[in-house]
């Protein structure tokens, strides 16, 4: 009886650890959807509002190494709290944004810091502590299954709220839905350490030691190509898709499949890095992205079949990189630690997000296409492939205890 408990126990944390992490997520995917409404509302331009948008994911990744050493001095608990009343305010000022000044600060700076409080590498440091290290590639898994699910859900959701009440509607339902995340902050912390000892609250830093290898710093060189990708897929694909002659509401489901598809990928990958070379998937990946991206933008006719087609293809390798990423980390880096490692790998991805997003936006109005975007794109995913490829079992991190001297 007590086993059954423990599943049940286990599954139950899991769904709420899922959608603390999926649903800030989920909505940051989906940002894109929202562009030309924010457009409408604020008086901008489709290049503004992008420039908003490449802020938040920079804010987003640059705030996530700071809120994982805020979170070691204080909690995870404390930091993740403070994320949930940022969302929350985010949604306000989104609702009353009027001019590009004031969408950049709610927008671009609120709701990326509230994202970068909720980020993946202090909710799967809790979660750990709950289900035990052995099922660390699990519940990464699961995570990033979350993040592809609440994707598929949200897409279709906004599209529809905007047009029953445009940001009106939208934005107010989307502010209730992130006070939810208050109760399931305190579940996922509730196997935390009540109190930080003095000894791990006046712990050095372990950037140095982490800078200094030459596998983290191949993960690093990676992980910034895959923010370029990633967020041109959350920016502009939607827009996009519209750009081709594709219904507003065939675009958007077309868009919401790259989120369910990335569910299915997710958890392939948590699965297959407990049993294959966490580098060589990580290869796999990226070139795999390079040819998918060319086959579609100069291959295949642009109708909502391949529309679909091409959405799914993106999604099987859209997460499926953050499993081998943060195992190779936290196979190798005491827990505590790993959360902002983790975070640092997603200020590098972040800052390969911003650059897409805003150049995104500058080459479509300068050019009308997107073609030079998605073509960078290939180019910088070959790059990531071929780092990746020369990871090296040989070439580990500094040990756990080396990093607690």
């Amino acid at each position: 009886m007590k086993a059954r408990q423990r599943v049940f126990a286990v599954i139950a944390f899991g769904l709420v650890s899922c959608a603390l992490y999926g649903i800030g997520a989920g909505v940051r995917a989906n940002v894109g959807i929202l562009l030309t409404p924010m457009a409408r509302q604020c008086g901008a331009d489709y290049s503004d509002v992008s420039l908003c948008i490449a802020v938040m994911q920079l804010v987003f990744g640059a705030s996530q190494p700071l809120f994982g050493i805020l979170a070691s001095k204080t909690s995870n608990r404390f930091v993740m709290l403070t994320g949930a009343g940022l969302l929350t305010v985010s949604m306000a000022g989104i609702r009353f944004a009027v001019s590009p000044a004031a969408l950049m600060l709610s927008l671009g700076v609120l709701f990326g810091l509230g994202c970068g409080t909720l980020a993946f590498g202090l909710i799967l440091a809790s979660s750990i502590r709950f289900v035990g290290p052995e099922n660390a590639m699990a519940i990464s898994g699961m995570l990033n299954a979350a993040c592809g699910m609440f994707g598929f859900i949200f897409a279709p959701v906004i599209q529809r709220l905007l047009s029953l009440g445009g940001l009106e509607l939208t934005a107010p339902c989307f502010a209730a839905i992130f006070l939810l995340l208050v109760p399931a902050a305190l579940i996922v912390t509730s196997r935390d350490p009540k109190e930080r000892r003095r000894e791990e609250a006046r712990a050095p830093l372990p950037f140095a030691k982490a800078l200094g290898s030459r596998t983290y710093r191949l993960l690093l060189a990676g992980f910034a190509t895959c923010g370029f990708h990633m967020v041109i897929i959350e920016s502009h694909l939607f827009s996009q898709y519209v750009s081709y002659g594709i219904e507003e509401t065939a675009a958007s489901w077309a868009f919401s499949v790259y989120g369910i598809s990335t569910i299915a990928g997710a958890l392939a990958s948590g699965f297959l890095s407990t049993r294959l070379d966490k580098s060589r998937l990580l290869a796999f990946y990226y070139g795999f992205r390079a040819v998918w991206v060319a086959l579609y933008l100069f291959v295949l006719p642009k109708t909502v079949a391949t529309a679909v087609i091409f959405s799914t293809g993106l999604g099987l390798t859209g997460d499926a990189t953050v499993s081998p990423t943060s195992g190779l980390v936290n196979e190798n880096f005491d827990l505590k630690q790993a959360a902002t490692l983790i975070g640092l790998l997603f200020l590098v991805h972040q800052v390969g997000a911003f650059f897409s997003s805003w150049l995104g936006g500058v080459l479509v109005s300068l050019t009308g296409s997107y073609a030079p975007i998605w073509t960078a794109d290939i180019a910088l995913c070959l790059f990531a492939g071929t780092m990746s490829a020369l990871i090296h079992k040989s070439d580990k991190f500094a040990n756990r205890k080396e990093l607690t001297t």
